[in-house]
């Protein structure tokens, strides 16, 4: 179970307690902090805060939110949220968004720079090639990386689009750098590594189980069936992923992964609606597909899947011809809590727009049409 609240400078702290226990377990929390001159003082909503937090919330992390001003306050924050650090009693991660760029109030570089230990350049440059996939602009960001103690803080734009490239580079790296904080090493194997809970397994003694799962013959009865039943799967079921000419069904999708074990099942359905980037009179799409488009469309889902041990996973995009009203995207993701269904759901949908090769022709009623998705 995930917690989170939103902090404001100034603010009252709430309890820090949930159902599980107290916040300050080690190794399960995760602090946010928006750095927003406007969102501090209420004139303008922070939409970053809530991205973040669903995501690390996703990945089993406690999450608390705090919302300061750019200048002095984002290093006294950094600080007093990584006091116990050093001592290994500190978040696992803290990641900022916002005060990255040129204005002259924009320090949020230079205060995480005098807190961590050791910077961690690959990161960083992995974060402006993601940005500038998208945008030239992603170059004048100048996020810092690093670690102080057993935690990892990181910089992320200001913008949802530049919190949602950080997302997809942190997303793979978060467990493995978990394991890197608490020492786990795998002398001499593959140090990459899978979580479950605060259960860290090397990542070629995870393969090799798999394999032998898979290849030895399956006992029945007794002890074997009932402990077959009751473990926990080492990652999400996929129960359908692919491309299709065919018109699409939300509740099939849905009724697919429902499963007694699972508490939340949540579906998305991308609509096709009557107009875009804000012109008017959109008739209909016309989606075409790369003949790869299927195999990366199933990666992408096993992908965040195996991430999620216990979700069960259903995506289908539609190509062809579809009218407005139609669905084009069907993504159902089941779960035993709401906030990972929801979370893993998000993940997939922008991971299958971002990434499957898929494009779109509007057409308008003027008679005009134009292609979106064939951008570099």
């Amino acid at each position: 179970m995930s917690w989170s609240s939103h902090r404001h400078v100034g603010a009252e702290r709430p309890a820090h307690r949930d159902e599980v226990g107290d916040y300050h377990l080690v190794g399960r929390r995760a602090e946010v902090v928006i750095v927003s001159s406007s969102a501090a003082a209420g004139t303008a909503e922070d939409r970053c805060g809530p991205l973040l937090r669903d995501w690390l919330a996703g990945r089993g992390m406690q999450v608390r939110v705090h919302v300061v001003p750019d200048g002095p306050e984002v290093l006294a924050l950094l600080r007093e949220l990584t006091a116990a650090s050093r001592a290994g009693y500190g978040p696992r991660l803290v990641v900022t968004s916002g005060g990255t760029g040129l204005n002259s109030d924009d320090v949020t570089p230079e205060a995480t720079a005098r807190v961590v230990e050791r910077e961690s350049p690959g990161i960083v440059h992995a974060l402006w090639a993601r940005g500038l996939q998208k945008t030239p602009t992603a170059v004048m960001s100048r996020g810092v990386a690093g670690q102080v103690g057993t935690t990892f803080l990181v910089n992320l734009p200001g913008s949802r689009g530049g919190v949602k490239d950080g997302m997809s580079v942190l997303d793979p790296l978060v467990d493995h750098i978990s394991a890197q904080l608490e020492d786990v090493h795998g002398h001499g194997q593959d140090r990459s590594v899978t979580r479950s809970g605060e259960e860290v397994v090397p990542a070629a003694a995870r393969d090799a189980a798999d394999t032998a799962d898979t290849q030895a013959p399956r006992a029945t009865g007794g002890a074997a069936d009932d402990a077959a039943r009751t473990a926990v799967p080492d990652a999400g079921t996929v129960l359908h992923a692919g491309v299709t000419d065919d018109p699409l069904d939300a509740a099939r999708a849905q009724r697919e992964v429902a499963h007694p074990g699972c508490g939340a099942v949540v579906g998305f359905s991308g609509v096709i609606r009557d107009h875009d980037g804000g012109r008017e009179g959109v008739t209909g799409l016309e989606y075409s597909a790369h003949p790869s488009a299927g195999d990366a469309l199933r990666a992408v889902v096993r992908e965040v899947a195996a991430q999620h041990p216990g979700t069960r996973v259903w995506a289908e995009h539609r190509i062809g011809a579809l009218a407005v009203g139609d669905s084009a995207l069907e993504v159902a993701v089941a779960a035993a809590h709401r906030a990972e269904a929801f979370a893993v759901c998000s993940r997939i949908v922008d991971r299958i727009k971002e990434g499957v090769p898929i494009w779109k022709r509007e057409s308008f009623r003027d008679g005009q049409h134009t292609w979106v998705g064939l951008e570099g």
